[in-house]
């Protein structure tokens, strides 16, 4: 198991806890609710009049209603919470790679983002002062020579942005995730929630 399984199994643990501790204490809340109604019901229902059996199921119907609303927005809230910690989490863990696994992905992602045109790599200083030394070498195999290294740092957390003429390609970490929060997002849902 990999440093990012286990640190995605532990986010699943603590996500799940999460998640029961609240569903447990909306439910108190709901069974709170439905004490009040009910008793406030019996009160009504003394009073022996027709109407007043209408309005006891009126009440518990809403009390019901509300309760079901109330745990749902919890719920959802909870989850959106706990899909933007692990994405958050995982970036994170992303930066952080050993510098062979983090230049790795950097490659793949040159592979995947460059263009046949001329252009420009650029870097954070972090990153700059952490190339490999077959850097040069292996970019210009990946980019069949068209990417050249530049010594100029950008402004970003981790990634690349790559430069044709004018025309820039933000392959940042950030922009990554940014670009794609809807589909990484849906798969944690998934992960994390059937």
């Amino acid at each position: 198991m990999t440093g990012l399984d286990k640190i995605t199994a532990q986010i699943t643990i603590d996500s799940d806890k999460t998640v029961e501790s609240i569903i447990a204490s909306s439910e108190a809340q709901c069974r709170d609710i439905l004490a009040k109604a009910e008793a406030e019901a019996q009160q009504i229902l003394k009073s022996g009049e027709t109407n007043a059996q209408r309005k006891a199921d009126e009440i518990i119907r809403r009390a019901e209603s509300s309760a079901e609303l109330e745990q749902r927005k919890i719920l959802l809230t909870t989850k959106q919470e706990v899909i933007s910690s692990m994405v958050a989490a995982s970036l994170e863990t992303l930066r952080s790679l050993p510098e062979d696994e983090y230049f790795d992905i950097i490659y793949k992602m040159i592979s995947k983002y460059k263009r046949s045109s001329q252009g420009q790599i650029f870097f954070n200083n972090s990153d700059l002062a952490r190339l490999p030394k077959d850097f040069i070498g292996k970019l210009s195999e990946l980019s069949e020579g068209n990417l050249t290294l530049s010594s100029d740092p950008v402004k970003i957390d981790g990634g690349f942005i790559l430069s044709y003429g004018g025309i820039d390609v933000n392959c940042s970490f950030e922009s990554l995730f940014s670009d794609n929060s809807e589909k990484i997002s849906d798969a944690v849902a998934k992960l994390l929630f059937g």
